[in-house]
C-alpha cells in the first residue's frame, strides 16, 4: 500500500490518501518515526474536491513488490477499513460515498469523528471495537449516522468480550389527510437501541431491558443473532435477562432452527446444547431440514444431540 501522508511537530502523522490493491484497508500505527494519530477528511472518499500537494508519501513493503493494478483506495473501492490503537480521531466525510464499505475496527482511543463521516455508507454492518482504556467509545456516534442494522464485536485484549447486534429503523412521514396534519411514524427497534449509551459507555441492561420492543417488530433472523450473541458473550447479562433470552429460544425453536440450518451457524446450535434448550419436536424437524439441505455437518451434530437429549428409535436420514 501506498500511503500519502502530513507529519506533524511532535512526531505525528496524518493519513490523507491510500493507494493500493486490496479494498480491505489496514492502517499502519507508525510511519517511519511518526505515529499515525489522525486520518483526513475525504481520505477515503471519491468526492474530494483538492488532493494535497505537499504530502510526503510513504510505501509499504507489499506494494513494493505488487505494484500492478494499483488504484486510488477511496469509495466504491473500500470494503472494510481497520484502524489502529494510536488513531484519535478521524476527518469529516472520511467515508462519504464508500457503497460497499462493510466493515469497519477501530480502538476506544478513537474519540473525535468528524461530521458527516459515514454518510452513503448504506453497506456497513460491521463494527469491531477494540477495548485498551476503558469501556468508553465512539460507537454511539457512528450508530447515529446509520439507519441500517449494524452488528458490534467488542473485544478486550484479543477475546470477544461482546456481541450486540443493533437492529435497522427508519422513519416514514405520515399525512392524515382529512386533519391535513403530517407526523413522522418510526418503524424498527433499532432507534431504542442506538439509546443504550451512557457517558459513551455501553448500557447492557438498558439493552436486554428492550427485547419485549424488538420482539414485536424483528425478523426471526435478527432476533436469533441478537439472543445469542448476549448468551455466547454475557457482559453484565443479569439471571433475568438471560432466562428471558432462554425461554424465547425455547418458545421459537423451530423458527429459530429453521433459520440456522439455513446459515449452517454450528456455533450457535453448540449454544442451544450448552444449555441443553432443545426441545424434541423442533429439533427433528431440523434434522429433517437438514437432510433436505444436504447440510452434512449440521445433520450429524444434530443426529448426535438427539440421541443424547432424546434417546430411543433413530430415523434413517440420508444426503
Amino acid at each position: 500500500m501506498k500511503i500519502y501522508y502530513r507529519a506533524g511537530a511532535d512526531r505525528t502523522a496524518e493519513i490523507l490518501r491510500c493507494f493500493g490493491t486490496d479494498p480491505e484497508v489496514v492502517l499502519p500505527e507508525r510511519i517511519g518515526e511518526n505515529t499515525v494519530t489522525s486520518v483526513a477528511a475525504y481520505a477515503f472518499s471519491d468526492r474530494k474536491t483538492d488532493e494535497e500537494e505537499e504530502a510526503l508519501v510513504y510505501e509499504t513493503e507489499d506494494h513494493r513488490m505488487f505494484r500492478e493494478g494499483e488504484r486510488l483506495l477511496a469509495g466504491e473501492a473500500v470494503e472494510s477499513v481497520v484502524f489502529p490503537d494510536t488513531v484519535e480521531q478521524i476527518g469529516r466525510y472520511i467515508f462519504y460515498g464508500c457503497r460497499n464499505l462493510r466493515k469497519l475496527g477501530f480502538s476506544d482511543r478513537m474519540k473525535d469523528i468528524g461530521s458527516g463521516a459515514f454518510t452513503g455508507c448504506r453497506s456497513l454492518s460491521c463494527l469491531d471495537v477494540r477495548l485498551t482504556e476503558g469501556r468508553k467509545t465512539c460507537v454511539k456516534e457512528i450508530l447515529g449516522e446509520l439507519w441500517q442494522r449494524i452488528d458490534v464485536t467488542i473485544y478486550r485484549e484479543g477475546k470477544k468480550e461482546a456481541y450486540l447486534v443493533f437492529p435497522e429503523h427508519y422513519e416514514e412521514a405520515v399525512e392524515n389527510t382529512p386533519a391535513r396534519i403530517l407526523f413522522t411514524q418510526h418503524h424498527g427497534s433499532g432507534n431504542n437501541y442506538r439509546q443504550c449509551f451512557y457517558d459513551r459507555e455501553t448500557d447492557f441492561r438498558k439493552y436486554d431491558s428492550l427485547f419485549p420492543v424488538a420482539k414485536a417488530q424483528e425478523k426471526i433472523s435478527v432476533l436469533t443473532d441478537l439472543v445469542f450473541g448476549r448468551l455466547q458473550y454475557p457482559a453484565d447479562l443479569t439471571r433475568e435477562a438471560e432466562d428471558g433470552y432462554e425461554q424465547f429460544v425455547r418458545e421459537h425453536e423451530k423458527e429459530i432452527l429453521d433459520y440456522l440450518v439455513e446459515t449452517g451457524d454450528m456455533e450457535k446450535l453448540r449454544e442451544i446444547s450448552a444449555r441443553a434448550l432443545w426441545e424434541r419436536e423442533a429439533l427433528e424437524a431440523a434434522i429433517g431440514r437438514a437432510s433436505e439441505k444436504r447440510q452434512g455437518e449440521v445433520l450429524s451434530f444434530l443426529m448426535n444431540e438427539k440421541h443424547r437429549f432424546f434417546p430411543g428409535a433413530r430415523k434413517k436420514y440420508e444426503l
